[in-house]
């Protein structure tokens, strides 16, 4: 299970996601993961190595933003 948190910043440090085709080249680091269990352990490691906020959007699309 991801921890997530709020925060008051709004710079996306990384976007992790499953679906392929909501990858798009926008500067940010953009992981792809094969199944959800991989994104949220992707998420999380970048999370903590990041020392960033993770956020789960509507989408499925996972986000880490700098706190």
């Amino acid at each position: 299970m991801i921890n997530m948190k709020e925060s008051s910043t709004r710079s996306i440090l990384a976007i992790v996601t499953i679906d392929e085709k909501l990858i798009i080249h926008s500067g940010v680091p953009t992981f792809l993961a094969k199944d959800k269990d991989t994104q949220e352990k992707i998420s999380s490691e970048l999370g903590r190595t990041l020392s960033g906020n993770i956020y789960k959007l509507a989408n499925g699309t996972i986000i880490i933003t700098q706190e």
